[in-house]
C-alpha cells in the first residue's frame, strides 16, 4: 500500500510542524508527505522547508479554502491511498499501521478506513469520537454497515483527520466540493458511502485540537445566520437529491424535508436582517417544493413563537422562576 499524507494548512506555522512530526513518527511510514499552504502570511512554507527539507513536498497557492487545499493535495499525491491530516491535529504513532492492518484483513472492497479520535484542549470534551456518538466495537478492527445512515443522522464516527481513502475514489467523486464553505467533509463522506465499504481501527489514533483559544473554525457558521451556511447546506441537499443512489430510496424523503426546513430557516434569517428581496427568493423555492404562501407565513409565525417561548423558558430557568 503506497500512502500519501495530505496536510492542508493556513497560517498555522507552529501547528503544522507538530502535525508533520507526528506523520514522521509513524511506526509504518507513509510514502510521501504533502503540505498545501493555502495562502499563509505567517511564513508557514518557509518554516516547513527549514524544518524538514526535501522530506516534505510543499505546494503553495492563493487562499482558496480548505477544500481547494485538500483537492490540490489529492492531485499532487502519487500514493494509491490518501490519508488526510488537518494541520492543527496529530496522529498517534500506530495510526497508519493499524489502518493498513484493517484494510489488509478486510480486502479490496474496503476503500475507506477510519479510526477513533481524542480531543485536546477542552475539558468539556473528555470523550473520544466513538464514545460521543455511541459507536462501540468489541474488536480491534471492524466494518461499518450502511455508513450513509450515520452521516445522515449527524453521528458519523469518522472525521477527516482519521480518514484513509483510496485516491481513485476521491478522483472519481471530484474530491471535496470547493463551492461549500462548511460541511464539505460530511458531503464527501456521504458520497463515498455509496462507492465503497468502510472499515475501522477501534483505537483512538488521532488527537484533534479543540482548545477554546484556537482560531474560530468554519464550523462556527453553523451557529450563525451567515449566508455561507445556508448556501452550503442547500448545495449539499440539492446535490444529494440528484444522486441515483438516493432517488426513490429511503434517503430521499428526509433529505427533501431537510431542504424544505433549511429554506424556512434561511427565510427567517433574512427577514430578521430586513433583507426582503433574498427572503422572497427563498420563499419562491419553498413554493417550488409545494408550500403555499399562506402555509409559509403560518410556518414562519409558528417557528417565531416557538423560539420566543424557548427564550422565555431559558430566561425563567436562569433566575429560578417556575411557570
Amino acid at each position: 500500500m503506497k500512502i500519501s499524507a495530505v496536510i492542508p494548512t493556513y497560517n498555522r506555522r507552529t501547528h503544522v510542524v507538530r502535525a508533520i512530526e507526528s506523520v514522521l513518527a509513524q511506526t509504518m511510514p507513509v510514502d510521501e508527505i504533502i503540505v498545501v499552504d493555502d495562502g499563509s502570511t505567517d511564513g508557514t512554507s518557509d518554516e516547513v522547508r527549514t524544518c524538514f527539507g526535501s522530506s516534505v513536498s510543499i505546494f503553495t497557492q492563493a487562499n482558496s479554502g480548505v477544500s481547494a487545499a485538500r483537492n490540490r493535495g489529492i492531485r499532487e499525491a502519487r500514493g494509491e491511498w490518501v490519508a488526510f491530516l488537518d494541520s492543527d491535529d496529530v496522529w498517534l504513532p500506530k495510526k497508519i499501521e493499524r489502518q493498513v492492518q484493517a484494510v489488509t484483513s478486510f480486502g479490496d472492497g474496503f476503500g475507506v478506513c477510519f479510526t477513533d479520535n481524542l480531543h485536546d484542549g477542552d475539558p468539556d470534551m473528555p470523550r473520544s469520537r466513538f464514545q460521543e456518538v455511541a459507536f462501540e466495537s468489541a474488536s480491534a478492527f471492524g466494518t461499518l454497515a450502511e455508513p450513509a445512515k450515520y452521516t445522515m443522522a449527524g453521528i458519523q464516527p469518522f472525521q477527516t483527520s482519521s480518514l484513509l481513502t483510496k485516491r481513485s475514489l476521491l478522483e472519481e467523486l471530484g474530491g471535496f466540493d470547493e463551492a461549500m464553505a462548511v460541511g464539505e467533509d460530511t458531503d464527501l463522506f456521504f458520497r463515498l458511502s455509496f462507492k465503497t465499504n468502510f472499515c475501522f481501527a477501534a483505537e483512538p489514533l488521532v488527537r484533534m485540537d479543540r482548545a477554546p483559544s484556537r482560531p474560530v473554525p468554519l464550523s462556527h457558521y453553523f451557529a450563525t445566520r451567515d449566508d455561507r451556511k445556508y448556501n452550503s447546506l442547500e448545495r449539499r441537499f440539492a446535490k444529494w437529491l440528484e444522486m441515483p443512489e438516493v432517488i426513490g430510496t429511503k434517503y430521499e424523503p428526509p433529505i427533501r424535508e431537510w431542504l424544505r426546513l433549511l429554506y424556512y430557516s434561511s427565510v427567517a434569517a433574512k427577514l430578521h436582517d430586513l433583507r426582503l428581496g433574498p427572503a422572497l427568493r427563498r420563499m419562491a423555492r419553498l413554493r417550488a417544493l409545494g408550500d403555499s404562501y399562506p402555509s409559509i407565513v403560518l410556518m414562519l409565525l409558528s417557528r417565531k413563537i416557538q423560539k420566543v417561548r424557548h427564550r422565555a423558558n431559558d430566561s425563567s430557568r436562569s433566575v429560578g422562576w417556575e411557570l
